[in-house]
C-alpha cells in the first residue's frame, strides 16, 4: 500500500521526507508567553507542526485523593492527578494567540 496525503501542502507518504511534530505538553508552565516562545523555537528548528493538548482537569479525571489518583514518585509525588492536570493544562483561551 503506497498512499499519500497532504498536511498544509506537505506531502506525507512513502519516499517523502519525515514530517516532524514537536510536543509542547505542559512545558509552557502555565505561561502563554512561554508557550509562544516554544512554538517559535519549534518553527526555528524546522518542525512542521506542534502538538498541543487542550483539556481541563475536569474533562479527564476527578478531584479525588484515593490511592489510585495519587502520584507516588517524582516531581508530583504526594499530589493527585487532578492537581497535576489543573496546573499543566493548556487553556482553550490560548488557541487564538498560538494559531495566529
Amino acid at each position: 500500500m503506497n498512499k499519500s496525503f497532504q498536511i498544509g501542502g506537505t506531502i506525507i507518504g512513502a519516499g517523502q521526507p519525515p514530517y516532524i511534530i514537536a510536543e509542547m505538553s505542559g512545558n509552557h508552565n502555565n505561561d502563554l508567553s512561554r508557550a509562544l516562545r516554544i512554538i517559535d523555537a519549534a518553527k526555528d528548528a524546522g518542525v512542521h507542526a506542534v502538538k498541543i493538548q487542550t483539556y481541563t482537569a475536569d474533562t479527564i479525571t476527578i478531584d479525588h485523593d484515593g490511592d489510585e489518583f495519587l502520584i507516588k514518585e517524582g516531581l508530583w509525588a504526594g499530589r493527585n492527578l487532578y492537581e497535576l492536570y489543573e496546573e499543566a493544562h493548556t487553556p482553550w483561551g490560548w488557541h487564538k494567540a498560538m494559531f495566529d
